[in-house]
């Protein structure tokens, strides 16, 4: 699976989420997975690079454009919290 793009949104809470884009549903499926179940590296680097992310998960981009994600965020953790 390729990533194909990001899109960083803000929730009605005021916390930002970074959308990481597949190429198809299947595909952002299976990096949905990935993420929730894995990709600790992933999430620890994020957490200190861009502390201001607080939540990932995935999505497609639809032939007319239009993107699609799951809305069941995966936490990231704090970088504060690690040390």
């Amino acid at each position: 699976m390729r990533i194909k793009g990001t899109v960083v949104i803000t929730l009605k809470s005021g916390e930002k989420a970074l959308i990481l884009l597949t190429e198809s549903k299947a595909d952002q499926f299976k990096l949905y997975q990935h993420l929730a179940t894995d990709a600790y590296q992933f999430k620890n680097e994020l957490s200190e690079e861009e502390p201001e992310i607080k939540y990932i998960s995935s999505g497609f981009k639809t032939d007319e454009n239009e993107i699609i994600w799951d809305d069941n965020y995966i936490a990231v953790p704090n970088w504060y919290d690690k040390n």
